[in-house]
């Protein structure tokens, strides 16, 4: 083996950067046999330059792989095989290939026995995605896209999977149609800003920063943000706009102290910016320096009287200062220049809303105009900014007076309803209910509340809360689940699937804990614990929810697939630890990394096999043949090992048995040409002693 020290290395180089891009370039996160050259080629080929050339040889070796996979039984991974080579011929549906793989496909399905439901698909794509499969996991999105199921969402991961190729002229073309199709998608917009960012567009990447720091619920995006800003000042600290980001990030977080340096800085720098003044003036309206902040918008508003976001904010301290006259003509002057702005109108109502009727405060919204009044659609459209904004009591006063204006519109019906039910007002929601039916008894979702609403209660609150849940809507959507009594398990998953979507990982595992004590035999719900865990980067946790999952439910394929991702995440990381001193030649360190391996991985064949090769390397010959005869016995296509084996018995004096060993390696499909070549002299070499 010494003799041969370089070759090995070159052999365990090859096969850790196989690991690598079988992770990026979705052939699989986990593989039990080491692929072939030619299919560790097509995949990078495919990665780098996919053209009709490099695309047809990767179809090709996925269908490969899908052979081995199906012959051995892993159908699992059969499956992804099939799903990525899908990924390229589902561009030409109409191939022959394409329906053959497709069949090949369904009949493997159809031996797993999973559900392919829309819903259960979009949990399949982004589980393959988190594995690191990444072709099939774009195959399943795609589909997804053609039954315009959640099309955003789609996208947004489409636009994910290109960034992992490094395309991300493609990925921002993803990001920006998710977000024409929904401009509150969060995710999609924080992607696509980072992008506007690395594009060098700094001016039109802050605004959508700015606009996720005020709306996202998740600290670790506000870090992350931090983080970009602090990289951006190091680069650039000339730029400051750079330091009002990062002031908004840090005032997110309740931390006034960095944002008030920060903008003071800043402003030090470009004192004529009223988007620092502003943001400044935004900081003291939050400590409750109302007079301060008034001052700040004053300035502003002095050069720029057109600016209406900072006279709205002015408005606001007026109040907040008990100065209503201000704040009254500031909301005018307001909508004056734009008639149809939401927040003067909905200011002015918020503002007077104690005080006067609602008729008179709309009177007072265009003094020009006294008789002024709202259409239905107005008022719907402020009904849906309450709403938006959390002010559900006020919604109900602009649905209700759109109603009235029009009880022949289905808007209100339908908004009134979902609104008494989350204010817990069960019997007026089920009188508008009942009346919005019979006028409109083929709105579809109109019928199907009234369906829900004529079953039982809980069936009841269930679909209004699946209804905010499919609207984004998941605060709502956990109030109206909290009027439920008694709270069943399917319950408390609901409400912990809605945290998980707002990021609060904390009360998605209590919800989910008290699932199990109700039903500790739901495999599905261990399984949502253990991504949340991983989510919230706790993988402890998350392989002993993925491990009760599998013990409620062995045939639990999404738990056993995370399970084995993780596995290998841990393998490899292992691996890439004893390869370091591998390369070093410090042997023995290496090899107490690979003994650590062998009891943590009791059951992976490549951990074994890089055993053996160490212990070879520290003369230990006996323990390397033991090393890869337990490699072959676990994994019997682990060929390369079987040419080893013939290397290290030939060291044992072996050389009958090692001869066995060269005629079975040479026996497989796929070999490597060099050691092929070596194999076919030993067994002539070896044949003429014995035969």
């Amino acid at each position: 083996m010494r003799q041969n020290s370089k070759k090995t290395k070159k052999i365990v180089k090859i096969y850790l950067i196989s690991l690598i891009l079988l992770a990026l370039c979705a052939q699989g996160a986990y593989v039990a046999a080491e692929p072939s050259r030619r299919t560790i080629e097509a995949i990078r080929q495919v990665s780098t330059n996919p053209d009709n050339d490099s695309v047809s040889a990767f179809i090709n070796a996925m269908i490969r792989e899908y052979r081995k996979s199906n012959w051995r039984k892993e159908y699992e991974d059969a499956a992804d095989y099939l799903r990525a080579a899908l990924y390229f011929l589902s561009q030409k549906p109409d191939t022959r290939k394409y329906e053959s793989t497709l069949n090949k496909l369904n009949k493997v399905l159809s031996k797993l026995e999973v559900d392919m439901s829309s819903e259960n698909r979009l949990e399949i794509a982004k589980n393959l995605f988190l594995e690191g499969k990444y072709f099939a996991s774009g195959y399943e999105f795609s589909i997804l896209l053609k039954e315009e199921y959640e099309p955003d969402l789609c996208y947004e991961y489409m636009g994910d999977i290109a960034r992992k190729f490094g395309s991300d002229e493609t990925a921002f073309a993803f990001y920006q149609k998710s977000l024409e199709i929904n401009p509150d998608n969060l995710n999609a917009k924080y992607k696509y800003a980072n992008l506007l960012l690395k594009q060098g567009k700094n001016d039109y990447a802050r605004i959508y920063f700015e606009e996720v720091i005020e709306n996202t619920n998740s600290e670790g995006v506000i870090n992350e943000i931090i983080n970009t800003f602090i990289n951006e000042i190091n680069a650039n600290p000339d730029d400051e706009n750079n330091y009002g980001i990062l002031g908004l990030a840090y005032q997110k977080l309740g931390q006034y102290d960095k944002t008030y340096q920060l903008l003071k800085k800043a402003i030090m720098m470009n004192p004529n910016d009223i988007f620092l003044m502003y943001y400044l003036g935004n900081l003291l309206f939050n400590i409750g320096e109302y007079s301060f902040a008034d001052e700040i918008y004053t300035e502003i508003l002095e050069e720029n009287p057109y600016e209406s976001q900072i006279r709205i904010s002015r408005a606001k301290s007026y109040a907040a200062i008990s100065e209503y006259e201000k704040a009254i003509k500031d909301y005018q002057i307001v909508l004056a220049m734009y008639p149809d702005s939401l927040q003067a109108q909905y200011g002015m109502y918020t503002l007077l809303k104690d005080r006067i009727p609602l008729e008179r405060i709309v009177n007072l919204f265009y003094p020009l105009e006294p008789d002024y009044k709202l259409t239905d659609e107005g008022y719907n459209s402020l009904g849906y900014l309450a709403n938006k904004i959390g002010n559900t009591m006020d919604a109900s006063v602009f649905f209700e007076k759109s109603l009235k204006l029009n009880p022949k519109s289905e808007i209100p019906y339908i908004e009134l309803y979902k609104i008494y039910q989350l204010l817990g007002l069960d019997d007026k929601a089920k009188e508008t209910l009942l009346k919005g039916y019979k006028l409109f008894p083929k709105n579809q979702e109109i019928l199907d509340l009234y369906s829900a609403a004529n079953s039982d209660k809980i069936d009841e609150k269930n679909n209004v809360a699946m209804s905010y849940m499919n609207e984004g809507e998941y605060k709502k959507a956990i109030a109206v689940y909290s009027q439920i009594e008694p709270k069943t398990a399917e319950t408390y998953e609901a409400v912990a699937n809605c945290y998980r979507q707002l990021a609060d990982f904390k009360n998605a595992i209590i919800n989910y804990n008290k699932s199990v004590e109700i039903n500790p035999e739901n495999s599905e719900v261990y399984y949502a614990l253990g991504v949340t865990y991983l989510e919230a980067n706790n993988t402890d946790k998350a392989k002993e929810m993925f491990t009760k999952s599998l013990e409620k439910d062995e045939r639990n394929i999404k738990s056993k697939k995370m399970l084995a991702f993780i596995e290998q995440k841990e393998i490899i990381k292992s691996l890439d630890l004893a390869y370091e001193f591998y390369e070093k030649k410090d042997y023995a360190s290496a090899l107490r990394y690979l003994d650590s391996a062998v009891q943590t991985f009791p059951n992976d064949a490549k951990v074994y096999y890089y055993r053996g090769l160490t212990r070879s390397e520290l003369g230990d010959y006996k323990g390397a043949v033991e090393d890869l005869k337990e490699t072959v016995a676990i994994d019997r296509t682990y060929i390369v090992a079987y040419y080893k084996l013939g290397e290290f018995l030939e060291k044992l004096n072996k050389e009958k048995e090692a001869m066995f060993m060269y005629e079975k390696y040479l026996g497989a499909e796929t070999l490597d040409p060099e050691l092929a070549k070596k194999a076919q002299q030993k067994v002539i070499q070896l044949g003429e002693k014995y035969y």
